[in-house]
């Protein structure tokens, strides 16, 4: 199925294919981004949401009136103009899915960020849930279905999201009915050619992480489906179930063993034998180290109504432990950190700040 922008749809083939659709996309948005002298003009900047190589995540209010945000900036001296545009297009096009989190209207620019908003998550990410232990078996179960539907929309679109983990997923309340698959920055149309991750990465799938550069591989569904398996055993037991998908990582390479013997043996390696056959199957199949075998994400649904043998991961008490919205909403405008921020920006506009430099960002 052909990406749409939901809100504007323009004129032109129905039958367009989604690398062409997004293309298209991404050169109308481009026509459409507002610059603004700083974001305070937009949004009173509350506090920072997180940080990274990708930029920042700010918790915003619009000036306008309505409810907080999430607002991504993206340093403009290191991410491409048209990396900023397709994120956003493709978090516009697949916004009316719950299962993803929503991209709001109005991208801006200022002279050092490309800049827009998000809804905003009052539980933070899943890898804040998993820091002591993993979570009951309900709340895995309520995780994965919902991220396994908002693979499929993606999957039905042409799309790849190629970057499933703890640290993408938003929590909306303590006890999971609604989380959110987010950071599209990775997400491509299905057969993109991808290259092998940068480094080490516990989720990335075994075929890309054989690739040596610069060798690529077409990207399909299947690296989603992968990256839900390793979400599950994370979520279940709070740690990756390896370094890489590679030898001679030794957790791996007890994984692959039991996978590939044949006959298999009954009883998988720890940590794999806390899992109930029906749990062990689910992951058999999306961590089929065959790409082209492997599950596809709504094999989910059909083991919701089986015991997973997670009955000793017992709800804890005190909830996420994560600041409320209410906490951070109440929080003064130009808090520590985001003052640091606000005045390199600034700064730069005064003409102090110099482009092509990171000039200090926190």
């Amino acid at each position: 199925m052909a990406l749409r922008d939901p809100e504007k749809q323009a004129d032109g083939d129905p039958e367009e294919d989604t690398a062409t659709a997004l293309q298209r996309l991404v050169e109308l948005t481009a026509t459409r981004v507002t610059p603004v002298r700083t974001l305070r003009v937009q949004y009173r900047l509350i506090q920072k949401l997180g940080s990274g190589s990708y930029g920042h995540v700010l918790l915003a209010r619009p000036r306008q009136g309505g409810p907080a945000v999430a607002l991504k900036l993206l340093p403009r001296d290191s991410v491409l103009r048209t990396t900023f545009l397709r994120e956003f297009c493709v978090g516009r096009c697949v916004s009316s899915h719950p299962g993803l989190l929503q991209t709001l209207a109005g991208p801006l620019e200022t002279p050092r960020h490309f800049a827009f908003a998000q809804e905003y998550a009052p539980c933070g990410d899943l890898s804040g849930m998993l820091q002591e232990r993993g979570l009951p078996e309900l709340l895995v179960k309520r995780v994965v279905a919902q991220l396994a539907g908002a693979l499929d929309f993606l999957h039905s679109r042409g799309l790849v999201h190629a970057d499933v983990k703890p640290d993408n997923v938003l929590v909306f309340d303590p006890v999971c009915s609604r989380v959110a698959l987010g950071d599209l920055g990775l997400t491509r149309p299905e057969g993109s050619p991808t290259p092998a991750p940068p480094g080490p990465l516990p989720s990335a799938p075994p075929e890309l992480c054989l690739l040596l550069p610069p060798a690529t591989l077409p990207l399909r569904p299947a690296v989603d489906s992968w990256g839900l398996g390793v979400l599950l055993f994370c979520a279940a037991t709070a740690c990756f179930p390896w370094d890489v998908a590679l030898a001679p990582d030794p957790e791996f390479e007890a994984f692959a063993g039991w996978m590939t013997s044949r006959p298999q043996p009954p009883q998988p390696p720890p940590p794999w034998d806390q899992f109930a056959p029906p749990a062990l199957a689910l992951l058999q199949g999306l961590l089929d180290l065959n790409h082209e075998t492997r599950s596809a994400p709504l094999a989910v649904l059909d083991f919701l109504g089986d015991d997973w043998g997670l009955k000793g991961n017992k709800e804890r008490p005190g909830g996420l432990g994560n600041t409320s919205s209410e906490d951070r909403e109440g929080e003064e405008e130009g808090g520590a950190s985001l003052e640091e921020w606000s005045e390199e920006e600034e700064d730069h506009d005064k003409g102090g700040g110099r482009m092509g430099t990171d000039g200090g960002e926190p």
